[in-house]
């Protein structure tokens, strides 16, 4: 019974880790970056390069969100574990802890 419901809390934790998600904002970090490097003179004011650098910088941004998100998730799924089942007061460690108090 007790495997029974330690699965179904992770299971059911998982899923609502999942559903977190980063937002980096990308649309706006993009239009920011070609505003910035018009004003500085790296861009021409041209609406062609503009919308051109716009997209290769929400590239850029959505790939990094996706690798953060990727990241994020495995961090919180091995904390679940580590918590679900390090945080025993049975186990042998613990014990032993007991017994030097």
């Amino acid at each position: 019974m007790s495997k029974f419901l330690v699965s179904v809390i992770l299971f059911s934790c998982t899923t609502l880790l999942q559903a977190e998600t980063i937002n980096l904002e990308c649309d706006a970090l993009a239009n920011k970056t070609v505003t910035k490097l018009v004003e500085e003179g790296l861009l021409a004011p041209v609406e062609a390069s503009q919308t051109r650098a716009r997209e290769i910088s929400a590239a850029l941004c959505q790939g990094v969100q996706k690798s953060a998100e990727s990241q994020h998730q495995k961090a919180q799924t091995s904390a679940l574990q580590n918590w679900i089942f390090e945080n025993r007061p049975d186990k042998a460690g613990n014990i032993r802890l007991k017994r030097l108090k």
